[in-house]
């Protein structure tokens, strides 16, 4: 074959491409939306009642007060300032300046941050009582630790259909509602599933169809992938949540874009992009917490 000519010319491409990231929200559709204006949000939530046996006739009535508690919602805002020099568009010569490609993968940050902010308040301690000082952090009683196992000796593990009966048998315990169960996975966790039931589970075939795309939901929780799971750097041991739909209530508030010149940066465009978000969790026995290590012995 010939070689390529000197005077052959390069070729440049004009326009912009994303790279590989997370473009939507995988967890808003699975949370109850609870939108508000102002700073925070309190909730009330009415403990169950108890019955009285009435032992005698014209027995005299006790005092019997309803009793509750009180939880928080908090929002805060966030943003994603991008600065383009009033010469950017000069000296990028045929490249297109990437205002539009700009403003899109912003979109795509705060649909990030809405999942973010959902993770955090499903572990994170939250604000409970009248005032909301009182702090109440996730309690170990809804964890299932990362070497549980159903029989035998206690070894650490990724997800197993073990962990996933133990986290199902904590919400059957307090009374969760059977439907709107979700569970959300890294590909890690999809993997050990997969692994843990190749040879000697019936369960085999609705793993391999969950993993491949062709259903989303075994064992009664619906699953989601999501890559943004905390993982604890130390330990490699992914916390993996399980939760009702009302297990966490999430706020949305004023979401938008603008393109400014900025005098005080010699003319500079300016692009912003800005989102108010919260989340809480409802009630700490709606959600479970799965510890999966990501690389067991």
């Amino acid at each position: 074959m010939s070689s390529i000519p000197d005077y052959f010319p390069d070729q440049f491409s004009t326009n912009w491409q994303d790279k590989l990231q997370q473009m939507d929200s995988r967890l808003q559709m699975a949370v109850e939306r609870s939108d508000f204006n102002g700073e925070r949000k309190k909730f009330n939530l009415i403990s169950a009642f108890e019955a009285q046996e009435i032992s005698s006739r014209l027995d005299e009535t006790p005092v019997n007060e309803m009793a509750g508690v009180e939880y928080w919602l908090y929002q805060r805002p966030c943003h994603i300032p991008t600065w383009f020099d009033k010469y950017d568009q000069h000296f990028l010569g045929q490249v297109v300046l990437p205002t539009s490609d700009t403003v899109r993968g912003h979109a795509y940050e705060l649909n990030r941050k809405i999942d973010d902010v959902i993770i955090d308040a499903f572990f994170g301690t939250r604000y409970i009582g009248a005032a909301g000082t009182t702090t109440d952090s996730f309690p170990s009683a809804q964890d299932v630790a990362v070497d549980y196992v159903e029989t035998g000796s206690a070894a650490n593990s990724g997800l197993t259909i073990a962990k996933l009966r133990k986290a199902a048998r904590l919400l059957n315990e307090e009374e969760v509602p059977q439907t709107d169960r979700f569970i959300a996975v890294t590909a890690s966790e999809l993997d050990n599933l997969l692994r843990t039931t190749e040879v000697t589970s019936g369960d085999y075939n609705s793993v391999r169809a969950l993993v491949n795309g062709q259903i989303d939901t075994f064992m009664g929780f619906k699953f989601i992938h999501c890559e943004r799971l905390p993982i604890n750097s130390g330990t490699d041991v992914t916390s993996v949540p399980v939760w009702h739909k009302s297990g966490i209530k999430l706020a949305l508030g004023e979401r938008g874009t603008s393109m400014n010149v900025v005098p005080q940066r010699n003319d500079a465009l300016l692009i912003r992009s800005h989102l108010m978000r919260g989340a809480v969790r409802t009630e700490n026995e709606k959600v479970v917490r799965i510890y999966c290590d990501r690389s067991p012995a």
